[in-house]
């Protein structure tokens, strides 16, 4: 069976499990039957450039990625990525960071918005609906900078990352409202042939549901959109590959039967 993992962090992201070297990970990957597996480490441009997290070691995570990449080179498709958070808000950082390294496959995703804390930190058992749904607002019009702001990216990660954090305080988000905003969002990124990303994430922490959600999936296929990566997001080697089968067999379940992956450079459909 094919497996892939193309959402994941070694130790060089700053809330990854000290235990989970590239090495380790591309262990993980192998034992758990996993092909083809991405390392996207956090660059959280805003974050760099303000100093409010442990920066992004650059040169050591391109050196002990590479050397994980060769070492295990017969048995893993080892993709050197990034998962490029709020870049439109310092593009300075992000133009530094591509001039020196040379990325195989960018996540671009959208933690927190403009001037606003990571939606993490949000307690939306404690906020009114409707600032909530001002929030996905402009978290839409952000997500479009975002891909608009650079040319690099290949997958949209977890769209719909704030329900994640509305969830888990208990309120269904009604995300209907803005289909027909998503809808153009979709249509720009198939036009540039950038993926969407389903993160299993969320299956993974019981909350039933995939980042974006089956309804919202729908709504891409019926605009045509056809390429799919797919995550865990996980920071441990433990979690590494955990639910990726589940969100498999949401896809075929929905109409899609191939996933993307990076190939030298390449992006290459597979069947699931």
């Amino acid at each position: 069976m094919f497996l892939c993992d193309f959402h994941t962090h070694t130790y060089f992201s700053f809330d990854g499990d000290r235990k989970a070297s590239p090495d380790a990970m591309c262990r993980s990957a192998i034992e758990k039957g996993i092909t083809d597996l991405a390392l996207t480490d956090h660059f959280e441009a805003n974050s760099n450039a303000e100093g409010n997290i442990s920066p992004y070691d650059a040169k050591a995570a391109h050196d002990e990625i590479l050397l994980a990449k060769d070492k295990y080179k017969d048995r893993l498709n080892l993709v050197y990525g990034i998962e490029l958070g709020q870049g439109y808000q310092y593009p300075d950082e992000v133009n530094k960071l591509f001039k020196d390294y040379k990325f195989d496959f960018v996540i671009g995703s959208l933690h927190n918005l403009r001037y606003a804390p990571d939606f993490c930190y949000l307690d939306f058992s404690e906020m009114p609906y409707k600032y909530a749904q001002h929030l996905f607002s402009r978290y839409i019009d952000e997500i479009n900078e975002t891909v608009d702001a650079f040319d690099c990216i290949d997958t949209v990660g977890h769209l719909t990352y704030m329900q994640r954090y509305t969830a888990l305080a208990g309120i269904n988000f009604d995300f209907r409202p803005y289909y027909d905003r998503l809808a153009a969002f979709f249509d720009k990124i198939i036009f540039r042939d950038i993926a969407l990303e389903v993160n299993v994430s969320t299956l993974r922490k019981g909350l039933g549901f995939s980042m974006p959600d089956a309804d919202i999936l729908r709504l891409y296929r019926d605009r045509g959109g056809k390429l799919i990566t797919v995550g865990s997001d996980a920071h441990s080697p433990a979690d590494l590959g955990s639910c990726i089968a589940d969100g498999f067999r949401l896809l075929e379940s929905i109409g899609f039967d191939r996933v993307m992956v990076v190939k030298n450079r390449e992006k290459v459909l597979c069947k699931i």
